[in-house]
C-alpha cells in the first residue's frame, strides 16, 4: 500500500500557533509529520497557493454532512474551473471554504474506512499542517528521524489495511461461490462466471482482436463504477484490458449480450484504479454487448 499516494489526495488546512510543538508519544510524532506532508501541495503547487488559508481553516474545522458536499464541489468548481487549473478571484472566499469542507470529509472518510481513526492524534495533524504551511516544521522536528517516524506509522496502517482487505476478499469469494449456483450461470475453468442475455451470430474475436463494446460496470451492491457513453461503444484491444474481459469477450459473437461476473483475481485484485469506488479484492459485474469486431 502506497500510503502517501493515497494521502496526497487529502488536502487539508489547520490553524497555527506560535508555540513550538513538543512530543510525548510516537502517535503525536507521526500525526504531526502526517500533517506536514499533507501541507506540501499548498506551499508548492498552483493554484492552491492562492487560496484563502483562513477560509480553508474554517471549512475544515467541523465534520461535513453528506448532503452538503454537492454545494461545496460546485463552489470549488467556480473557483478552479472544470480543469482544476483556473483561479477566479471572485469566488476565492467561498471556494477556499469549500476546499476545507471537502478535504475534511476526505480525511475523515479515509481513516474511518480503514477503522484507523484511533491511530491519529488530530490536534497534532492540525499543528503539523499549519507548521508545514509556515515552514516551521524543521524546528519542531529537529533531531527527529522523519523516515523512521513514518515507517512506524505505515506499519500500523498496513496492518489495518491487511485486516480490512482480508474481509473484502472473503466477502467477494462468498459472493462468487453463491452466484455460481444460480440458474443460468456458467463458470469457466478460470473461475469467470457469465449469463447469456442475448446470443449473437458469427465469428468471435481472438486474443489479438480489437473490438467495440457497450457496457456498464457494477460492484456487487449494484453501484456503478464505469460505463460506456450512452448510445456509443468503446474500442479497445483484448490484450489491453483486465483478464476477465480478455477471456469473457472471446466468448461473444457480435450482438451477444452477457452479464459477466469477474472474480478479483481476473480483475484488479488488491489494486483497483485510484479514485474509483471499487474495493480491493472485489468481484466485478458487467452488463456488456459486443457491437463490432474491428479490422
Amino acid at each position: 500500500m502506497k500510503l502517501f499516494s493515497v494521502l496526497a489526495l487529502i488536502l487539508t488546512l489547520f490553524a497555527c500557533s506560535e508555540e513550538v510543538v513538543t512530543f510525548k508519544t510516537d502517535k503525536e510524532r507521526y500525526s504531526y509529520l502526517l500533517g506536514v506532508e499533507i501541507a506540501k501541495p499548498f506551499i508548492s503547487q498552483a493554484p492552491f497557493t492562492k487560496m484563502d488559508k483562513a477560509q480553508m481553516i474554517e471549512g475544515f474545522e467541523n465534520p461535513v454532512k453528506e448532503e452538503e458536499l454537492k454545494k461545496y464541489y460546485r463552489d470549488l468548481e467556480l473557483l478552479l474551473g472544470q480543469d482544476g487549473q483556473s483561479f477566479n478571484e471572485k469566488y476565492k472566499e467561498q471556494g477556499s471554504f469549500a476546499v476545507g469542507k471537502i478535504n475534511r470529509e476526505r480525511f475523515d472518510h479515509y481513516f474511518e474506512e480503514l477503522d484507523a481513526s484511533s491511530l491519529i492524534a488530530s490536534e497534532f495533524v492540525k499543528k503539523g499542517f499549519a507548521d508545514g504551511l509556515n515552514k516551521k516544521d524543521a524546528e519542531a522536528l529537529k533531531g527527529q528521524d522523519r523516515k523512521k517516524i513514518m515507517a512506524g506509522f505505515e506499519a500500523l496502517m498496513n496492518a489495518k489495511y491487511q485486516k480490512i482487505t482480508a474481509g473484502y476478499k472473503a466477502e467477494g469469494d462468498a459472493f462468487m461461490a453463491a452466484n455460481s449456483k444460480k440458474e443460468g450461470v456458467i463458470t469457466t475453468p478460470s473461475g469467470l462466471q457469465y449469463i447469456v442475455l442475448q446470443a449473437g451470430k458469427g465469428p468471435k474475436p481472438g486474443l489479438e482482436s480489437r473490438v467495440k463494446m457497450s457496457y456498464i460496470g457494477m460492484n456487487t451492491d449494484g453501484s456503478i463504477f464505469d460505463q460506456s457513453p450512452e448510445g456509443q461503444g468503446v474500442s479497445f484491444g483484448l490484450n489491453e484490458v483486465i483478464a476477465g474481459w480478455t477471456e469473457g469477450v472471446q466468448l461473444m459473437s457480435v450482438g451477444t449480450k452477457l452479464r459477466l461476473f469477474v472474480p478479483q483475481e481476473l480483475g484488479y485484485a488488491g489494486n483497483p484504479p485510484q479514485g474509483s469506488n471499487i474495493k480491493p479484492f472485489a468481484p466485478l459485474i458487467f452488463e456488456m454487448e459486443l457491437l463490432e469486431i474491428e479490422k
